[in-house]
């Protein structure tokens, strides 16, 4: 320090350090020992913590003065004498210092005499001591809580409260790809964009909570939303944050945890597969089970025969409803069930509960009563499937366990004034419905575990009426969802009366007006088109290989081809024509799109994929698509998977010879000519009243009447068992199994000339498409009156 500041200090009897980076002293003022706590321990090169202990915790305060962030510190009032008759106290001031090698030596203490001032505020040693003590607790209270936060398992980010980051833990670093440097001062919207949107949510929670509680900080919970990564990956979290409020503005802001979500997705990923794989895997078995059994019982079976072919059909039922039951439970449990909200008549809803299940009560001997009453409202807004399935499940249960007597259902409403439920029910009445049966009851200690999952009143309830434990636990998660409740009164070996309750709004009778329903005559039948003969060319024959696995539609492009001068191969599904392409030389493959093990898109990518040795003939075949979805996404999507052409079912003689004439003409390079002349011709329209378009009939056969019944014959055989696994996938909301059904029973429609059954298995497949279930019994209803008519008239007419 040059001497004139030197003689300055002096003459204010101030004494001063000059300290360098790592607090080691430099240089020292000639009567700094005095004030030093050891006399003689202040030495060049030594720590100044030693000689000025009252140093030690400061190094923060050290740091913040060397990086410009405080401008200076003081320590007040340090006592170094304890003897009362000669005090010695001292003040220490840390501060930058602003001298020559200031970038070597950057900090300076300046060490004052301030004995006088503390013998007159005595009062307030006490105060300074306490407050180096606080210091260190401070200092070792941050050290605990930083090891807190850094063992922590989930993301934590600690904002201001204007949103910038200013402390991360190690398993942010780690989430978020970034070093904590890279973070702090920057948004928290840089790594959570949708953090704003949040706010108000938690505002009113705040707003709530302080109320209720005014020393907790309110925590957002649980939000399910994303972050973002450095290396711009975006990660699915559990989003929670709350607010943190001091005295002190530094100490103020928010606090945020992030829980990796990707595990519990991947999870939730395979939990689906896995239940998506039960579904069509196992319950399309038992659907063809229950469905041929159902079959067998109308072939006029007796004796014992009757009796198998019944077991097997309850059985076959009582398998697929525990299946249901795990994929309910499951499809609840993961909140991905979506409740509908459409108009329906509640005494239709009731009455069809009743009709399924009245064959049971009047088995057992029981008699089954709806009380009406005038109040009942007639079309209420909601979820009829859902309502109807709480229904039956309460109505099966209580003629399960009841074995004499009777079981009432009653329904009531109240409107609803109750103004702490939530604004999308509060136009919302709630409508309670009541199931009392004469049966089993049930002992008061047992009733908590009714509503459990996989859990009954005892295990001897499993071994006598079978169930898995889940129908309750379905029904009390689905009543809320549906915004009500259940429970149960009920007296061991008197009976049992539960109760539920429903939130839903009721269309008043004036406006409620009449239900348009989707039905048979609505479906207006189109005119087939007109029919051209063909002149078959001289070009060489293709060498064909025809992939489709409905058995009519293979009749038909069969007898297509043959009329037209071609044979071909027939593959079942994809693999077969992959297993075949590479043994035999085939020029073009007509395939079709939707089929078992391999579908056409796959199989035609894989054909794409594959060297020029793999086929037998050394090159690629030609693939044209042959599919009953005519529309320009669904031909895009062919042509995408690398289709060179496609026909749409259904697929007419002179356009299948068009299409293989010119393909024909691309293999064997033959120039193209002019284009075929095409004479119109007429053919007499079957005069049998039968929904079929006889003209359509006639060109497929070439006027044979005998291929004519053999086409319907496996028309209907290819049918009926497919209506029943549609039947059953529509009581289980398998929308899948409905669309893959109604895809073949259309395309088979419209092959055969079914012109009315292809609309109605069209407007079937788009129900299924669009998760909707309204309307697809009248539409089944109307296929199956068609088929009953085809047979009738395969019955009547001769050598059929």
């Amino acid at each position: 320090m040059n001497s004139l500041l030197i003689n300055i200090l002096s003459v204010c009897k101030i004494e001063y350090l000059i300290l360098d980076e790592d607090l080691k002293i430099v240089e020292i003022s000639v009567g700094l020992n005095h004030f030093a706590n050891i006399p003689d321990e202040v030495k060049q090169g030594e720590d100044v913590r030693i000689a000025f202990p009252e140093l030690e915790g400061l190094e923060d305060i050290f740091d913040a003065i060397r990086y410009g962030e405080q401008d200076n510190f003081e320590l007040k009032g340090i006592m170094r004498s304890q003897d009362a008759a000669s005090p010695l106290y001292i003040d220490i001031r840390i501060t930058k210092n602003i001298q020559e090698n200031s970038s070597i030596n950057p900090l300076i203490i300046i060490v004052e005499d301030s004995t006088e001032r503390m013998v007159l505020e005595q009062s307030l040693f006490q105060g300074a001591n306490e407050a180096n003590l606080l210091l260190r607790n401070l200092k070792a209270s941050k050290q605990y809580i930083d090891q807190i936060v850094t063992s922590m398992a989930d993301a934590l980010l600690v904002t201001t409260l204007s949103g910038k980051i200013k402390k991360l833990n190690l398993a942010a670093q780690v989430l978020l790809e970034y070093d904590e440097i890279e973070l702090i001062g920057q948004p928290i919207t840089k790594v959570i964009r949708e953090v704003d949107s949040y706010k108000l949510e938690i505002g009113n929670i705040e707003n709530i909570e302080t109320f209720l509680n005014p020393d907790q900080n309110p925590l957002l919970k649980e939000v399910e939303t994303v972050c973002y990564t450095k290396s711009r990956k975006t990660i699915s979290v559990a989003f929670s944050y709350s607010i943190v409020k001091t005295e002190i503005e530094h100490f103020q802001g928010y606090v945020y945890i992030l829980r990796d979500m990707t595990e519990r997705k991947q999870a939730e990923l395979a939990k689906q597969e896995f239940l998506a794989m039960i579904s069509h895997e196992v319950r399309t078995p038992i659907a063809s089970v229950i469905g041929m059994a159902s079959l067998l019982l109308d072939c006029g079976l007796i004796g014992q025969q009757k009796d198998f072919v019944e077991i097997i059909y309850s059985s076959g039922n009582s398998l697929l409803k525990i299946i249901n039951d795990f994929l309910d439970f499951s499809k609840v449990q993961s909140g991905n069930l979506e409740l509908e909200e459409e108009p329906f008549i509640l005494q239709s809803c009731i009455n069809e509960a009743f009709y399924l299940l009245a064959p049971q009560a009047r088995e057992k001997g029981l008699q089954i009563t709806f009380l009406d009453t005038l109040k009942l409202p007639t079309t209420i807004v909601g979820d009829i499937t859902r309502l109807r399935q709480v229904l039956i499940n309460l109505l099966s249960n209580a003629i399960k366990f009841t074995q004499t007597g009777s079981i009432e259902v009653s329904v009531i409403i109240r409107k609803n004034k109750d103004i702490n439920r939530s604004s999308a029910a509060a136009n919302t009445d709630e409508i309670q419905f009541s199931i009392k049966d004469t049966g089993i009851g049930i002992p008061s200690d047992r009733m908590e575990r009714l509503f459990k999952a996989f859990s009954q009143v005892n295990s001897s309830i499993t071994r006598q009426y079978g169930g898995t434990g889940l129908g309750l636990a379905i029904c009390k998660q689905l009543c809320e969802l549906m915004g009500g409740r259940i429970w149960v009164e009920s007296e061991l070996n008197t009976g049992s009366t539960f109760y539920f309750t429903i939130a839903a709004s009721v269309i008043p009778e004036e406006s409620a007006g009449a239900q348009v329903l989707a039905s048979v005559q609505e479906l207006q039948v189109r005119n087939s088109e007109n029919n051209c003969d063909y002149r078959p060319s001289d070009l060489p024959k293709l060498r064909i290989l025809l992939t489709e696995d409905n058995l009519v539609n293979q009749k038909i492009a069969l007898k297509q081809l043959q009329s037209l001068g071609y044979s071909a191969d027939v593959a079942n599904n994809g693999k077969e024509a992959l297993h075949l392409l590479e043994k035999i030389p085939y020029d073009l493959i007509l395939m079709d799109c939707q089929m078992p093990i391999l579908d056409g898109l796959e199989t035609t990518k894989q054909i794409h994929r594959w060297q020029e040795s793999n086929f037998a003939s050394g090159r690629r075949p030609v693939v044209v698509a042959m599919t009953a979805n005519a529309m320009k996404e669904d031909q895009q999507m062919c042509l995408d998977a690398g289709m060179d052409d496609y026909l749409s079912k259904p697929v007419m003689k002179e356009k299948l010879a068009a299409t293989l004439e010119h393909w024909a003409r691309m293999i064997f390079r033959v120039e193209e000519t002019d284009i075929l002349d095409r004479t119109v011709s007429t053919t007499n329209i079957g005069s049998v009243d039968l929904p079929i378009d006889w003209e359509r009939l006639h060109q497929l056969s070439e006027n044979n009447p005998e291929f004519e019944l053999e086409l319907l014959q496996i028309f209907i055989e290819d049918i009926q068992p497919r209506l029943e696994v549609v039947k059953i996938a529509i009581a289980s909301h398998d929308f899948d199994q409905i669309a893959l059904q109604s895809h073949q029973i259309k395309g088979a429609s419209v092959n055969i000339g079914a012109t009315t059954m292809h609309l109605l298995a069209e407007k079937l497949e788009q129900l299924a498409y669009n998760q909707e279930d309204r309307g697809t019994n009248n539409l089944i209803l109307g296929l199956e009156e068609f088929v009953k008519r085809i047979q009738e008239f395969l019955i009547r007419t001769p050598n059929s």
